[in-house]
């Protein structure tokens, strides 16, 4: 009776254990689920972009100063930008998403003002005169950067999306620099030493050197699907950090990066 309680308690173990181990996956097929479950992550709910644009805008002040009395030009030049994003869209209804890009983009302008008692530091006679300058003032920027936009997406229905988070920005390349003419310059305060350039006398200035290397900043933008792969866009980005170092003191207001971005993408 024993042997058979025995045998019986031993068949039963040792059958419990052999259902454990079929109820138990693999190492092997561990690995397959996890690499199923990264593969759906990147293809179910996911929508890839590449996009195109021209910028329209410029490094400017919030309101203008009272040292610019006139903007007698402004160009905003060729800028242009190029996006490769990925959204992912948290319901099966692709009404909310995240999406995270890659921008590539140039952002810049050429401005001519009349001024009055404006902060600037020009170049004569091979060395920096800081001081006061009335007169024209021509400005022209031209800086490069490459850009990662992170936003949250909602589809307002099959045709129109609309977005809205933060850019970040590395800059690659830079200019920041003119000229004054038809003025004069005052040294050091409003009442110094006075330097005048009239009969087309000018001196140059540049602020090249003293472009941030990080930006970041905000957006909102809108796209309207033209069909299945193409849509039309439309971007306004304000940038929360000064163009210029915080610690640079030759201008005497902070400029920002605003911007209107126009373009078009393909939706894959």
């Amino acid at each position: 009776m024993k042997k058979f309680i025995y045998t019986i308690a031993l068949s039963l173990g040792t059958l419990a254990t052999i259902t454990a181990q079929e109820a138990q996956p693999s190492n092997e097929e561990k690995v397959n689920q996890e690499t199923n479950q990264f593969k759906e992550f990147f293809t179910q709910n996911m929508d890839y972009q590449v996009r195109a644009h021209f910028s329209i805008g410029g490094s400017a002040p919030l309101g203008l100063p009272r040292e610019i009395r006139k903007i007698d030009s402004y160009n905003p030049g060729l800028q242009l930008g190029l996006e490769a994003n990925a959204t992912k869209w948290l319901t099966d209804d692709k009404q909310w998403g995240v999406r995270l890009g890659l921008r590539f983009e140039s952002k810049g302008m050429t401005t001519e003002a009349n001024v009055k008692g404006y902060l600037t530091e020009i170049i004569q006679d091979n060395s920096k005169v800081k001081g006061y300058f009335t007169g024209d003032v021509k400005t022209k920027v031209r800086n490069t950067y490459l850009t990662v936009p992170v936003n949250v997406i909602y589809k307002i229905n099959e045709s129109w999306n609309i977005y809205g988070g933060l850019y970040f920005s590395a800059l690659i390349d830079k200019t920041f620099d003119g000229y004054v003419s038809n003025g004069y310059l005052r040294q050091n305060d409003p009442n110094g030493n006075k330097i005048t350039f009239e009969d087309g006398s000018k001196a140059d200035y540049d602020f090249s050197n003293e472009v941030r290397k990080f930006q970041w900043g905000t957006q909102v933008g809108a796209e309207w699907k033209m069909n299945q792969h193409f849509f039309l866009l439309g971007e306004l980005s304000y940038g929360f950090n000064g163009v210029l170092n915080k610690d640079f003191d030759a201008i005497s207001f902070s400029m920002h990066n605003i911007y209107l971005n126009l373009g078009f993408g393909y939706q894959f």
